[in-house]
């Protein structure tokens, strides 16, 4: 299984177009629930290592979508101009396009395949917890295999078999080590199913 961290690191080809940062209204609804997350260590940045976890996503069109720039996992808070437009993507080249001020996420290609298996699905939230990773491998959540590297054509490849016919859920990341994917039509469904499941471990422990 591959556990060393490599978060960050951007494994397709990128063209980022250098344009204006998405309006606020247009990530108020991530910022909310990715401030929470940090506040609760399902986004932030190993302290060790200094690479940053977790990326929060919504659909704007058929193939577009806004996500969490590359390397702000540190952050608190994140402002309009910390966030970047995916423009499209191309699972078999491996290639994405975006538009922004910073790269998006190194998972872009995840998120691009988890909206492009069902068009009702809208939110994609990334986040990282040791203990609710390891319960989640542990029961019968739904799973990718852990010889299956993140952010790579793989990994989008069986996110999308994962979730055809799937519009809300959750999967644990056998192969990423304490990832976790959720998804749903709203932002509150994306973010509730963490929430409720962070929120039984607590009570567990």
């Amino acid at each position: 299984m591959n556990t060393h961290r490599d978060e960050g690191v951007i494994k397709f080809k990128l063209t980022l177009k250098r344009a204006p940062a998405p309006e606020m209204n247009e990530v108020i609804a991530l910022e909310k629930w990715r401030a929470l997350f940090f506040k609760l260590g399902l986004v932030g940045e190993y302290p060790i290592d200094k690479i940053g976890y977790g990326n929060l996503s919504s659909k704007l069109g058929d193939k577009s979508f806004i996500i969490t720039g590359s390397q702000t996992g540190h952050l608190a808070h994140l402002q309009s101009h910390h966030y970047t437009k995916v423009t499209n993507c191309d699972l078999k080249k491996g290639a994405v396009s975006a538009e922004g001020l910073i790269p998006p996420s190194s998972e872009s290609l995840t998120h691009f395949a988890i909206y492009m298996a069902n068009p009702k699905i809208q939110f994609v939230f990334h986040v990282h917890h040791n203990k609710l990773w390891k319960m989640l491998k542990s029961g019968s959540f739904d799973s990718i295999d852990e010889n299956v590297g993140y952010g790579t054509l793989e990994m989008a490849e069986a996110s999308a078999r994962l979730l055809s016919g799937k519009s809300q859920g959750i999967f644990v990341m056998k192969g990423h080590e304490d990832g976790i994917i959720s998804y749903g039509t709203s932002a509150e469904e994306a973010g509730k199913v963490i929430l409720d499941l962070y929120r039984k471990m607590a009570v567990r422990q």
